[in-house]
């Protein structure tokens, strides 16, 4: 952004979101968009928040802890039971989860166990699962062999165009 971008205000944001999280989370800990009850706890938000709590923490802001605790324990009942939404696919689930492990592993609330259990949906995460599960694998003792396949499973789908064919698309 240029420097003479201006977001007046911007600096007190992290700290009043912060505020308002418990405002969108559900009594079993799960986060929603505007109603916080669990039936409208979003597994996918859940997750993001998690990580992003992660970031504002590394940051060196405070997130509340009864906050934190009740996600973790709602990421974890996700993991680790069937509690995923009738409409998501095996492959949002599987994708979702890679998210959750992330955003757990760095709270070192993941078990070799965990990382095991979902190793063989790796195939049918998003390239976004597949880089949050390899992440996940990676802060877990013993783990880092399941990491190193999800790199794998990563750099499969990469797709390489010839230099020549590279220059050409560069020139128009």
């Amino acid at each position: 952004l240029s420097d003479k971008m201006v977001w007046d205000g911007a600096e007190k944001l992290p700290d009043l979101t912060l505020t308002m999280a418990a405002d969108y989370q559900a009594p079993g800990g799960g986060m929603s968009y505007f109603i916080p009850t669990d039936d409208r706890a979003d597994p996918y938000l859940s997750a993001y928040t998690a990580l992003a709590f992660n970031w504002l923490r590394r940051d060196g802001y405070a997130v509340p802890d009864h906050v934190q605790r009740k996600l973790r324990q709602y990421l974890l009942n996700f993991l680790r039971n069937n509690a995923v939404p009738t409409f998501y696919t095996e492959g949002m689930t599987s994708t979702v989860r890679a998210v959750a492990l992330a955003a757990l592993a760095e709270d070192q609330q993941v078990e070799r166990s965990d990382i095991e259990r979902y190793a063989p949906f790796l195939k049918g995460m998003s390239l976004f699962g597949k880089a949050h599960f390899a992440k996940a694998a990676m802060m877990v003792p013993g783990e880092q062999n399941r990491a190193v396949e999800a790199a794998k499973a990563i750099l499969a789908s990469a797709n390489e165009r010839s230099e020549e064919h590279t220059s050409e698309l560069q020139s128009h």
